[in-house]
């Protein structure tokens, strides 16, 4: 394998399977909401809350713009996410999601908070993908 490189760009865009996976987890629990036996209303409510969060996972989806996902510094953990209205720089946490099909990155702000990225294999392209996973696998065994 071929060693990781020291800084790297990838252009993330809105991942279909993540959406996909929200939207069926949405069904199983309307279909849960229906299959219960509580009152009526109280179903009617709960479809009507589901619905409700369908319609804003739709919204949501459509109006994601992509983002750059940038390392800086692959020695000290230096990343940088830029978007269409700001740019942030983050500092990589020693814990990562790597499989083949789906990478979830943990970033620490400067400030003290936490951004909390998920890249299914479809919103970056193959080499982009395996790069990043290269890059985080790299990490652990420096």
């Amino acid at each position: 394998m071929s060693p990781a490189p020291n800084s790297a760009e990838f252009q993330l865009s809105p991942s279909f399977y993540y959406l996909s996976a929200r939207l069926v987890l949405a069904a199983l629990v309307a279909v849960l909401i229906i299959l219960l036996p509580i009152l009526f209303w109280v179903k009617l409510i709960g479809l009507l809350c589901v619905g409700l969060a369908v319609w804003y996972l739709a919204v949501d989806y459509r109006s994601q713009s992509p983002e750059k996902l940038i390392l800086l510094d692959a020695k000290e953990d230096r990343w940088c996410l830029k978007s269409a209205t700001e740019t942030v720089e983050l500092i990589l946490t020693p814990t990562q999601f790597v499989t083949r099909h789906l990478v979830i990155l943990y970033f620490k702000l400067p400030e003290g908070g936490q951004i909390v990225r998920v890249v299914p294999r479809d919103s970056l392209s193959a080499a982009q993908h395996r790069l990043l996973r290269m890059v985080l696998i790299g990490r652990a065994f420096k």
